[in-house]
């Protein structure tokens, strides 16, 4: 595995190339089910302040920014709607008319979804939301979004790029596309070795939007967002917590491994982590890329 030498100290680059080495030797590794899945991302998400943080940004950067009077609006890997009813709230104050359209191939996931958003409060104005239950390319889009929203999704797509254009293209004039994806460090070494298993592809990181964004000539804003994960569960309980937000890190139940790797999943997060107040963080930054179409 070739690793960015500054990335890493070289304690750190032996232990990522010993989990390499376990996990190649594995006969098959487990991707999470769709209820697991469901189960570790929640509970991953409420121990980081990222999920707020790009709220935030988007708020300030996008939201704001979009007509009052009516606005169609896109989230590609939805999931459950945990992101996507804040954007809702914050819209309801301001809007008068919005469509809002979900995808997410996840049918446990789609219909929590549905039941976040039309569970939310949007005074007089005018919701529509629906969600399709598949993956996005599935189907093609007339330019018919103001919006549409990646939101840590990319990466589960079959062909990221293709997906990417497919977005723009179902933009309307002047809509903008978010992209919100994981840069390739400490956080996600371990999860994209995974991932080469499961999936028989690399991740998808932000090196490599930037790459498909200036191959193609198309113009974007990029943004590194600063957040942290609360690891503590996972280092110090034997909590169905604790074991899920590790999971989700590593993208498969970490206890279905061998002992050996894990004493070297562990070994390695805890090498990249930080201690505050008797609490242990893990980084957990993101960068946010945003295209207005022309």
């Amino acid at each position: 595995m070739n690793l960015t030498t500054d990335l890493y100290t070289s304690d750190q680059s032996r232990i990522i190339d010993s989990i390499d080495r376990s996990i190649d030797n594995l006969e098959q590794v487990h991707a999470l089910s769709n209820k697991d899945y469901a189960q570790c991302l929640e509970v991953f998400e409420a121990n980081s302040d990222q999920r707020f943080r790009i709220l935030d940004w988007l708020e300030e950067n996008i939201l704001t920014h979009m007509l009052k009077s009516s606005n169609s609006i896109l989230s590609v890997g939805c999931g459950t709607g945990a992101f996507d009813e804040h954007v809702l709230k914050y819209l309801g104050g301001r809007m008068e008319q919005v469509k809002y359209l979900g995808i997410e191939p996840n049918p446990l996931e789609a219909t929590e979804f549905l039941k976040r958003m039309q569970a939310q409060s949007v005074g007089q104005m005018a919701l529509d939301t629906s969600v399709l239950v598949e993956k996005f390319g599935d189907r093609l889009f007339d330019p018919a979004f103001d919006l549409i929203l990646f939101v840590h999704s990319i990466y589960y797509l079959d062909d990221r790029n293709e997906a990417i254009d497919d977005a723009l293209s179902a933009l309307k004039p002047g809509g903008v596309l978010i992209i919100v994806v994981a840069p390739d460090e400490s956080l996600n070494v371990i999860a994209n070795l995974i991932w080469q298993r499961q999936m028989g592809q690399k991740s998808f990181f932000s090196d490599d939007l930037r790459r498909h964004f200036d191959a193609r000539g198309i113009d974007y804003s990029e943004t590194r967002i600063a957040a942290n994960l609360d690891a503590t569960a996972g280092f110090n309980s034997t909590s169905q917590e604790g074991r899920d937000i590790i999971d989700f890190t590593v993208q498969t139940r970490t206890g279905l491994l061998p002992e050996s790797l894990q004493h070297n999943i562990f070994e390695f997060l805890l090498s990249t982590s930080r201690v505050e107040d008797g609490n242990t963080y893990l980084p957990h930054p993101v960068d946010v890329f945003c295209c207005r179409k022309k």
